[in-house]
């Protein structure tokens, strides 16, 4: 038999992606009590996303985990555009840019910089840092009612 439980915390988040876990780590910095439920098992095992802005990297920055994230980044630290493509196989690609800040041109509004991460990579290093600033993450949980 399934047991319903009855939470009370001033802010649940309901879904344990980059966007459900980057509110953990805002909300632990600040000391905001807070519950995360994902109905998966985990964090993705897929590299899905994987570009990250310069406004994205600054909020990373404030939130100290800037370099937890470029270390994640490593695998991809020499991927530097983005190439569309209907098939692997061939050269029927198009690329969309070849180089992200070509001359460097963003150093000069912004102490940081986009960032290649996939989200099978960024997605741990986003879990660690929640729980370490005392998110309530449960995964394998899905809120039924509100």
């Amino acid at each position: 038999m399934h047991q319903k439980a009855d939470h009370r915390v001033p802010v649940l988040i309901v879904g344990g992606s980059l966007v459900g876990l980057s509110m953990s780590v805002f909300l632990g910095r600040l000391g905001v009590r807070h519950m995360l439920v994902e109905r998966h098992s985990g964090t993705s095992v897929h590299p899905r996303g994987r570009g990250n802005n310069v406004r994205t990297m600054e909020l990373f920055r404030v939130a100290g985990i800037e370099p937890d994230i470029k270390a994640a980044a490593s695998l991809l630290a020499e991927n530097h555009g983005i190439l569309q493509t209907p098939t692997l196989v061939g050269d029927a690609g198009e690329w969309l840019f070849k180089h992200i800040d070509p001359g460097g041109g963003l150093a000069r509004f912004s102490p940081t910089s986009w960032c290649l991460c996939s989200q099978n990579d960024l997605e741990p290093v986003l879990l660690d840092n929640a729980r370490e600033l005392g998110g309530d993450l449960r995964y394998h949980h899905q809120m039924e009612s509100f």
